[in-house]
């Protein structure tokens, strides 16, 4: 039997838990805006001088194109972007951001700011230099074991 020192910490409960918490305090945010984290983030995203072609966005925001479809129509119907087509290919769109999407951005963009200035202040560089380093290599051993099939 082990004890709680040689007990194994459950890495990916450890980065659910935490992602949740992260996740949970960016939605209760937006939604003071009638918004929500994923329309904040699209908008981040979202060139805010010369917009950003519609294909590439998803891989922006690692999000399934579909789902990225349902998001920019839900923006564009509450007029905070607006799709405009290329001159040189017609079926190529980029989206930009109106005058309304431009602000929400930049409320968005100040939030995310302060979150990471509120982690600085708190976490030494040198933490989170180390933490860097094992969120990659964490990142790294989940894609080669799902790259494995």
């Amino acid at each position: 039997m082990m004890d709680n020192k040689e007990k194994i910490e459950n890495v990916d409960l450890i980065l659910k838990q935490t992602w949740l918490a992260v996740s949970k305090m960016y939605s209760d945010m937006a939604h003071e805006y009638d918004s929500t984290a994923v329309q904040a983030l699209t908008l981040l995203k979202i060139d805010p001088k010369e917009g950003t072609r519609s294909t590439n966005l998803g891989p922006k925001m690692a999000i399934e194109p579909t789902s990225l479809t349902r998001i920019i129509k839900l923006l564009e119907d509450n007029g905070y972007i607006y799709k405009e087509k290329t001159t040189t290919d017609k079926r190529e769109v980029i989206i930009k951001l109106t005058e309304k999407g431009l602000n929400s951005r930049n409320l968005s963009k100040e939030v995310v700011v302060n979150f990471n200035k509120k982690v600085m202040e708190r976490i030494p560089v040198e933490k989170m230099e180390v933490f860097k380093d094992v969120m990659t290599e964490i990142m790294k051993i989940a894609n080669d074991l799902n790259n494995r099939k």
